[in-house]
Protein backbone atom coordinates (compact mmCIF):
# COMPACT_ATOMS: atom_id res chain seq x y z
CA UNK A 1 0.00 0.00 0.00
CA UNK A 2 1.22 3.38 -0.97
CA UNK A 3 2.49 5.61 1.63
CA UNK A 4 1.90 9.33 1.88
CA UNK A 5 4.71 11.35 3.69
CA UNK A 6 4.89 14.83 3.85
CA UNK A 7 7.20 17.56 4.56
CA UNK A 8 6.29 20.16 6.50
CA UNK A 9 7.14 23.02 8.98
CA UNK A 10 5.36 26.51 8.68
CA UNK A 11 9.37 28.61 9.34
CA UNK A 12 10.21 29.17 5.30
CA UNK A 13 14.14 28.51 4.08
CA UNK A 14 14.37 25.07 5.58
CA UNK A 15 15.26 23.23 2.40
CA UNK A 16 11.90 21.65 2.23
CA UNK A 17 11.88 21.15 -1.19
CA UNK A 18 15.57 20.10 -1.50
CA UNK A 19 15.25 17.57 0.89
CA UNK A 20 11.61 16.58 -0.74
CA UNK A 21 13.43 15.89 -4.36
CA UNK A 22 16.86 14.90 -3.09
CA UNK A 23 15.43 11.95 -0.89
CA UNK A 24 12.74 11.14 -3.53
CA UNK A 25 15.67 10.86 -5.68
CA UNK A 26 17.35 8.24 -3.42
CA UNK A 27 14.17 6.03 -2.26
CA UNK A 28 13.44 5.90 -6.04
CA UNK A 29 17.23 4.90 -6.93
CA UNK A 30 16.53 2.10 -4.22
CA UNK A 31 13.99 0.78 -5.91
CA UNK A 32 10.66 2.10 -5.00
CA UNK A 33 8.31 4.03 -7.86
CA UNK A 34 8.02 7.03 -5.98
CA UNK A 35 5.77 10.32 -6.40
CA UNK A 36 6.80 13.50 -5.20
CA UNK A 37 3.92 16.35 -4.99
CA UNK A 38 4.58 20.07 -5.09
CA UNK A 39 1.70 21.79 -2.80
CA UNK A 40 3.70 24.67 -2.38
CA UNK A 41 2.80 27.49 -4.61
CA UNK A 42 5.85 28.82 -5.53
CA UNK A 43 6.56 25.81 -7.24
CA UNK A 44 10.49 25.11 -6.17
CA UNK A 45 9.80 21.24 -6.49
CA UNK A 46 8.55 21.40 -10.17
CA UNK A 47 11.29 24.12 -11.59
CA UNK A 48 14.17 21.78 -9.55
CA UNK A 49 12.82 18.25 -11.10
CA UNK A 50 11.63 19.14 -14.60
CA UNK A 51 14.70 21.79 -15.38
CA UNK A 52 12.13 24.85 -15.14
CA UNK A 53 14.13 27.94 -14.70
CA UNK A 54 11.61 31.08 -14.89
CA UNK A 55 8.31 31.34 -15.81
CA UNK A 56 7.69 31.35 -19.16
CA UNK A 57 9.11 27.70 -18.99
CA UNK A 58 6.93 27.27 -15.88
CA UNK A 59 3.53 28.46 -18.37
CA UNK A 60 4.87 26.50 -20.94
CA UNK A 61 4.56 23.45 -19.25
CA UNK A 62 1.12 24.17 -18.29
CA UNK A 63 -0.11 24.94 -21.50
CA UNK A 64 1.47 21.29 -22.87
CA UNK A 65 -1.62 19.22 -21.72
CA UNK A 66 -4.16 19.80 -19.27
CA UNK A 67 -4.35 18.43 -15.84
CA UNK A 68 -0.90 18.05 -15.29
CA UNK A 69 -0.68 20.31 -12.25
CA UNK A 70 -1.92 19.72 -8.86
CA UNK A 71 -4.50 23.10 -9.88
CA UNK A 72 -5.75 22.32 -12.75
CA UNK A 73 -6.55 18.60 -11.43
CA UNK A 74 -8.38 20.14 -8.82
CA UNK A 75 -10.38 22.83 -10.01
CA UNK A 76 -13.17 21.05 -11.09
CA UNK A 77 -13.83 19.92 -7.81
CA UNK A 78 -13.91 23.75 -6.71
CA UNK A 79 -15.44 25.23 -9.49
CA UNK A 80 -12.94 27.03 -10.20
CA UNK A 81 -12.63 26.89 -14.24
CA UNK A 82 -16.49 27.01 -15.54
CA UNK A 83 -15.03 24.93 -18.65
CA UNK A 84 -13.86 22.12 -16.41
CA UNK A 85 -17.07 22.32 -14.16
CA UNK A 86 -18.74 19.12 -15.53
CA UNK A 87 -15.60 16.97 -15.67
CA UNK A 88 -14.05 14.44 -12.81
CA UNK A 89 -10.70 15.56 -11.28
CA UNK A 90 -9.65 12.03 -10.27
CA UNK A 91 -8.20 9.79 -13.09
CA UNK A 92 -7.40 12.78 -15.73
CA UNK A 93 -4.02 13.85 -14.05
CA UNK A 94 -1.17 13.22 -15.85
CA UNK A 95 2.10 13.16 -13.81
CA UNK A 96 5.61 14.40 -14.97
CA UNK A 97 8.21 12.39 -15.50
CA UNK A 98 12.08 13.63 -13.95
CA UNK A 99 15.30 12.64 -14.84
CA UNK A 100 15.06 9.11 -13.07
CA UNK A 101 12.60 6.80 -14.33
CA UNK A 102 11.51 5.66 -10.71
CA UNK A 103 10.82 9.39 -10.14
CA UNK A 104 7.86 11.08 -10.97
CA UNK A 105 6.45 14.82 -10.21
CA UNK A 106 2.78 16.24 -9.54
CA UNK A 107 3.99 19.27 -10.79
CA UNK A 108 2.72 22.74 -8.67
CA UNK A 109 1.01 25.69 -9.84
CA UNK A 110 1.47 29.40 -8.51
CA UNK A 111 -2.85 29.40 -8.43
CA UNK A 112 -2.57 26.60 -5.88
CA UNK A 113 -2.99 29.31 -3.43
CA UNK A 114 -6.76 30.08 -4.66
CA UNK A 115 -8.72 27.09 -3.41
CA UNK A 116 -7.16 27.92 0.53
CA UNK A 117 -10.41 30.17 1.17
CA UNK A 118 -12.97 27.28 -0.13
CA UNK A 119 -11.03 24.39 2.15
CA UNK A 120 -10.96 26.93 5.13
CA UNK A 121 -15.00 27.69 4.97
CA UNK A 122 -14.81 23.43 4.33
CA UNK A 123 -13.62 23.15 7.24
CA UNK A 124 -15.70 25.32 9.56
CA UNK A 125 -19.20 25.39 7.53
CA UNK A 126 -19.65 21.76 6.33
CA UNK A 127 -21.41 20.45 9.40
CA UNK A 128 -24.31 23.36 7.50
CA UNK A 129 -23.36 22.72 4.14
CA UNK A 130 -22.71 19.18 3.68
CA UNK A 131 -21.15 19.16 -0.17
CA UNK A 132 -18.33 21.74 1.02
CA UNK A 133 -16.81 18.28 2.75
CA UNK A 134 -15.64 17.41 -0.69
CA UNK A 135 -13.28 20.33 -0.61
CA UNK A 136 -11.60 19.21 2.97
CA UNK A 137 -10.74 15.44 1.02
CA UNK A 138 -10.04 16.64 -2.43
CA UNK A 139 -6.38 16.63 -1.90
CA UNK A 140 -6.23 13.10 -0.44
CA UNK A 141 -8.25 11.96 -2.88
CA UNK A 142 -6.61 13.05 -5.94
CA UNK A 143 -3.03 12.09 -4.61
CA UNK A 144 -4.12 8.55 -3.50
CA UNK A 145 -6.45 7.91 -6.81
CA UNK A 146 -2.57 8.35 -8.64
CA UNK A 147 -0.91 6.73 -6.44
CA UNK A 148 -2.87 3.53 -6.76
CA UNK A 149 -3.44 4.13 -10.55
CA UNK A 150 -0.10 4.20 -11.22
CA UNK A 151 1.41 2.21 -8.60
CA UNK A 152 3.76 4.26 -6.39
CA UNK A 153 4.85 2.84 -3.28
CA UNK A 154 5.70 6.16 -1.42
CA UNK A 155 4.32 9.90 -2.16
CA UNK A 156 6.48 12.87 -0.86
CA UNK A 157 4.37 16.34 -0.34
CA UNK A 158 6.37 19.15 -0.31
CA UNK A 159 4.13 21.84 1.49
CA UNK A 160 4.09 25.37 1.51
CA UNK A 161 5.53 27.69 4.76
CA UNK A 162 2.51 28.59 6.36
CA UNK A 163 -0.39 27.32 8.85
CA UNK A 164 -3.41 27.38 6.31
CA UNK A 165 -6.39 25.11 5.50
CA UNK A 166 -4.84 23.66 2.66
CA UNK A 167 -1.33 22.40 4.30
CA UNK A 168 -4.35 21.64 7.08
CA UNK A 169 -6.27 19.49 5.03
CA UNK A 170 -2.93 17.75 3.65
CA UNK A 171 -1.12 17.10 6.78
CA UNK A 172 -3.49 15.47 8.04
CA UNK A 173 -4.35 13.18 5.36
CA UNK A 174 -0.85 12.25 5.11
CA UNK A 175 0.34 8.99 6.32
CA UNK A 176 3.60 10.27 7.87
CA UNK A 177 5.48 13.68 8.32
CA UNK A 178 9.04 14.68 8.81
CA UNK A 179 9.41 18.23 9.93
CA UNK A 180 13.04 19.73 8.00
CA UNK A 181 14.36 22.02 10.56
CA UNK A 182 17.74 24.69 10.61
CA UNK A 183 19.51 25.18 14.12
CA UNK A 184 18.53 28.70 14.32
CA UNK A 185 16.21 30.76 17.15
CA UNK A 186 13.42 31.04 14.40
CA UNK A 187 13.19 26.95 14.31
CA UNK A 188 13.54 26.84 17.73
CA UNK A 189 10.84 28.87 17.47
CA UNK A 190 8.74 26.95 15.24
CA UNK A 191 8.97 23.44 16.95
CA UNK A 192 7.36 25.19 20.25
CA UNK A 193 4.85 26.54 17.88
CA UNK A 194 4.06 23.39 15.98
CA UNK A 195 3.94 21.55 19.57
CA UNK A 196 0.09 23.03 19.60
CA UNK A 197 -0.94 23.64 15.83
CA UNK A 198 -0.51 19.69 15.24
CA UNK A 199 -2.67 18.07 17.88
CA UNK A 200 -5.04 21.30 17.31
CA UNK A 201 -5.23 20.39 13.75
CA UNK A 202 -5.99 16.27 14.79
CA UNK A 203 -8.74 17.59 16.90
CA UNK A 204 -10.41 19.99 13.99
CA UNK A 205 -9.78 17.52 11.34
CA UNK A 206 -11.85 14.54 13.33
CA UNK A 207 -15.63 15.06 11.77
CA UNK A 208 -13.91 14.59 7.92
CA UNK A 209 -12.33 10.99 8.92
CA UNK A 210 -13.98 7.64 7.39
CA UNK A 211 -16.99 9.02 7.05
CA UNK A 212 -17.60 7.43 3.46
CA UNK A 213 -18.16 10.95 2.10
CA UNK A 214 -18.24 9.51 -0.98
CA UNK A 215 -14.52 8.68 -1.70
CA UNK A 216 -13.55 12.50 -0.07
CA UNK A 217 -13.17 11.03 3.64
CA UNK A 218 -9.45 11.41 5.26
CA UNK A 219 -7.68 8.59 6.48
CA UNK A 220 -9.41 7.15 9.57
CA UNK A 221 -5.62 7.35 11.44
CA UNK A 222 -3.71 10.56 12.27
CA UNK A 223 -0.08 11.25 10.63
CA UNK A 224 2.89 9.99 12.58
CA UNK A 225 5.61 11.96 12.61
CA UNK A 226 9.13 10.31 11.61
CA UNK A 227 11.44 12.85 13.10
CA UNK A 228 13.06 16.37 12.00
CA UNK A 229 16.05 16.75 9.92
CA UNK A 230 18.65 19.65 10.21
CA UNK A 231 19.59 20.85 7.67
CA UNK A 232 21.70 24.32 6.20
CA UNK A 233 24.59 24.47 8.83
CA UNK A 234 27.76 24.81 8.26
CA UNK A 235 30.89 22.21 9.78
CA UNK A 236 34.22 22.69 10.37
CA UNK A 237 37.07 20.35 10.20
CA UNK A 238 38.58 19.15 13.41
CA UNK A 239 42.17 17.18 13.58
CA UNK A 240 43.11 14.73 16.12
CA UNK A 241 46.73 14.17 16.84
CA UNK A 242 47.12 10.36 16.37
CA UNK A 243 49.20 7.63 14.20
CA UNK A 244 46.40 7.47 11.90
CA UNK A 245 45.89 11.59 11.54
CA UNK A 246 42.41 11.32 12.53
CA UNK A 247 40.28 14.44 11.32
CA UNK A 248 36.51 14.81 11.98
CA UNK A 249 33.93 17.52 10.33
CA UNK A 250 31.78 18.70 12.91
CA UNK A 251 29.12 21.51 13.51
CA UNK A 252 29.96 24.76 14.08
CA UNK A 253 29.49 25.96 17.80
CA UNK A 254 26.56 28.93 17.32
CA UNK A 255 24.73 26.07 14.76
CA UNK A 256 25.34 23.18 17.30
CA UNK A 257 23.55 25.27 20.04
CA UNK A 258 20.78 26.14 18.69
CA UNK A 259 20.40 22.22 17.81
CA UNK A 260 20.89 21.07 21.22
CA UNK A 261 18.39 23.46 22.13
CA UNK A 262 15.44 22.42 19.49
CA UNK A 263 16.17 18.85 20.62
CA UNK A 264 15.68 19.48 24.36
CA UNK A 265 11.84 21.56 23.21
CA UNK A 266 11.37 18.59 20.80
CA UNK A 267 11.87 15.36 23.56
CA UNK A 268 10.50 18.08 26.14
CA UNK A 269 7.61 19.44 24.31
CA UNK A 270 7.09 18.50 21.01
CA UNK A 271 6.77 14.98 21.26
CA UNK A 272 4.64 14.42 24.11
CA UNK A 273 1.95 17.03 22.50
CA UNK A 274 1.80 14.39 19.54
CA UNK A 275 2.18 11.28 21.11
CA UNK A 276 -1.27 12.30 23.18
CA UNK A 277 -2.75 12.37 20.17
CA UNK A 278 -1.02 9.44 18.16
CA UNK A 279 0.76 11.80 16.11
CA UNK A 280 4.35 9.96 16.66
CA UNK A 281 6.49 7.15 15.25
CA UNK A 282 7.00 4.79 18.21
CA UNK A 283 10.06 4.95 20.20
CA UNK A 284 11.00 1.59 19.49
CA UNK A 285 10.39 1.70 15.80
CA UNK A 286 12.27 4.73 15.35
CA UNK A 287 15.87 3.37 17.34
CA UNK A 288 15.78 0.18 15.12
CA UNK A 289 15.58 1.99 12.04
CA UNK A 290 17.49 5.57 12.55
CA UNK A 291 21.41 5.36 13.85
CA UNK A 292 21.88 9.04 13.38
CA UNK A 293 21.18 10.43 16.34
CA UNK A 294 18.55 9.93 19.70
CA UNK A 295 14.45 10.34 18.39
CA UNK A 296 13.73 11.90 16.74
CA UNK A 297 16.33 13.29 15.12
CA UNK A 298 16.16 11.34 11.68
CA UNK A 299 19.47 13.02 10.03
CA UNK A 300 21.98 16.10 9.52
CA UNK A 301 22.61 17.12 6.37
CA UNK A 302 25.00 19.93 5.82
CA UNK A 303 25.34 23.20 3.93
CA UNK A 304 26.58 21.93 0.57
CA UNK A 305 27.05 25.39 -0.96
CA UNK A 306 28.79 25.37 -4.28
CA UNK A 307 26.87 22.00 -5.70
CA UNK A 308 23.44 23.26 -4.88
CA UNK A 309 23.42 25.64 -8.20
CA UNK A 310 24.97 22.73 -10.28
CA UNK A 311 22.48 20.08 -9.16
CA UNK A 312 19.77 22.97 -10.24
CA UNK A 313 21.23 23.69 -13.59
CA UNK A 314 21.10 19.78 -14.31
CA UNK A 315 17.56 18.82 -12.17
CA UNK A 316 19.83 16.06 -10.78
CA UNK A 317 20.53 15.73 -6.74
CA UNK A 318 23.98 16.72 -5.76
CA UNK A 319 25.05 13.19 -5.25
CA UNK A 320 24.82 12.27 -8.63
CA UNK A 321 27.01 14.88 -9.99
CA UNK A 322 29.97 14.32 -11.90
CA UNK A 323 33.08 16.36 -12.47
CA UNK A 324 32.06 17.48 -15.41
CA UNK A 325 28.95 18.48 -14.24
CA UNK A 326 30.74 21.39 -12.82
CA UNK A 327 33.97 21.49 -14.20
CA UNK A 328 35.78 21.08 -11.13
CA UNK A 329 39.76 20.39 -12.38
CA UNK A 330 42.63 19.63 -10.11
CA UNK A 331 42.71 20.36 -6.23
CA UNK A 332 39.56 21.69 -6.11
CA UNK A 333 37.66 18.40 -7.71
CA UNK A 334 39.65 16.14 -5.39
CA UNK A 335 43.43 16.89 -3.26
CA UNK A 336 45.09 14.57 -0.62
CA UNK A 337 45.95 16.47 2.79
CA UNK A 338 47.53 14.61 5.88
CA UNK A 339 46.69 11.26 4.20
CA UNK A 340 43.34 12.54 3.92
CA UNK A 341 41.38 13.31 0.55
CA UNK A 342 39.41 16.56 0.32
CA UNK A 343 37.42 18.48 -2.38
CA UNK A 344 34.30 18.27 -4.51
CA UNK A 345 34.40 14.56 -4.51
CA UNK A 346 34.10 13.94 -1.20
CA UNK A 347 31.46 16.30 -0.75
CA UNK A 348 29.22 14.80 -3.18
CA UNK A 349 30.19 11.47 -1.57
CA UNK A 350 28.90 12.39 1.64
CA UNK A 351 25.76 13.86 0.81
CA UNK A 352 25.25 10.48 -1.13
CA UNK A 353 26.16 8.52 2.07
CA UNK A 354 24.09 10.84 3.87
CA UNK A 355 20.58 10.55 1.55
CA UNK A 356 21.11 6.62 1.30
CA UNK A 357 21.10 6.18 5.06
CA UNK A 358 18.39 9.03 5.27
CA UNK A 359 16.00 6.85 3.23
CA UNK A 360 17.08 3.81 3.93
CA UNK A 361 15.99 4.71 7.49
CA UNK A 362 12.60 5.99 6.43
CA UNK A 363 12.07 3.02 4.42
CA UNK A 364 12.14 1.00 7.05
CA UNK A 365 10.12 2.60 9.54
CA UNK A 366 7.31 3.11 6.92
Amino acid sequence: MTKVISLFNHKGGVSKTTTAFHLGWKMASLGKKVLIVDADPQCNLTGLALGLEDYDSLFAFYDSKQNTDIFNSLAPVFALDSSMASRSAIGRTVVAKTRNSNLYILAGNIRFSEIDIQIATALTSSGTIPILKSFVGAINKLVRDIADEQGFDVVLIDMSPSVSATNHCILMSSDYFIIPISPDFYCYQAIDSLSNVLPKWAVDIRGFRGNGNAGYDLPKNNPQMLGFISQNYRVYTTEQNGEDDMEQKTMSKAYKEWLEKIKDVATRKLVPSLAKAGMVIDKDIFQQAVSYDIPYHLAGIQNFNSLIPVSQRLSKPIYELKQEDGRWAGALWARMQNKKEYGVKINIQEADAVYTKLADSILKMI
